[in-house]
């Protein structure tokens, strides 16, 4: 079982949707879905440096060095980064990378993650989470099933909106709260006044950044905040 991405390039932002839809085209042999860029090649040759072609390593090297379960074609359309489960993590946050430095699209089809990177774009929010790829514009799902996997280690996330305000949910001690409790805060931009609150309920937790991300203002009465700034 290999875990796979999916880069090409898109000349105006397209949804995640979109991507899904698009890469189903292709695997049904509409090749002409995804237009050649000489973007695509550029981010091929980079990721070969980065990661090297299986091809090209010795037989002592292929478990330290060889990440992928097959090495990635050459292509100007659209590239596929097929890599071996151990290594997914890190092959991820590199892709996603160099998909952002040469400008072009990045998906991911099982989490059904899109990067987009076109022209224009610019995410409304952006959810950065502790032991998980950086979302852009993510849904209310993705956002509720981000923050039901916090933990003790991977114990924070944060939805910044593109006006400089932010709202996050952090879990237990290194969040600075007691063991199965969660703590959420918010900030009215990087000079604004910054709050915070506990709560044993994930629930509350969850429906605070959701309120945050769709822009329910209600959802803050409904907690006592300590003003920290």
């Amino acid at each position: 079982m290999s875990f796979d991405l999916f880069v090409w390039h898109e000349p105006t932002p397209i949804s995640a949707a979109e991507a899904r839809a698009k890469l189903d085209r292709w695997g049904d042999d509409d090749r002409g879905v995804f237009a050649a860029h000489p973007a695509v090649l550029r981010f091929h040759e980079a990721l070969l440096r980065r990661f090297p072609a299986l091809e090209d390593l010795t037989e002592q090297d292929i478990d330290a060095l060889g990440v992928w379960s097959m090495t990635p074609d050459r292509s100007d359309s659209i590239v596929v980064a097929s890599c071996v489960w151990s290594r997914a993590d890190e092959v991820w946050d590199a892709v996603v990378d160099l998909a952002t430095e040469h400008g072009l699209v990045c998906y991911e089809p099982g989490y059904h993650l899109l990067n987009p990177n076109a022209p224009g774009y610019t995410p409304a929010f952006v959810l950065t989470a502790a032991g998980l790829p950086t979302i852009p514009d993510p849904d209310g799902p993705r956002l509720q099933w981000t923050l039901r996997r916090l933990d003790n280690d991977n114990h924070f996330a944060v939805l910044d909106r593109a006006d400089g305000w932010w709202a996050q949910a952090g879990y237990g001690p290194r969040a600075g709260a007691a063991g199965g409790t969660w703590a959420i805060e918010y900030r009215e931009g990087a000079e604004g006044p910054h709050y915070r609150t506990e709560t044993t309920d994930i629930s509350e937790a969850v429906e605070f950044l959701q309120g945050f991300l769709t822009g329910d203002s209600s959802v803050r009465q409904r907690h006592a905040w300590q003003r920290l700034i």
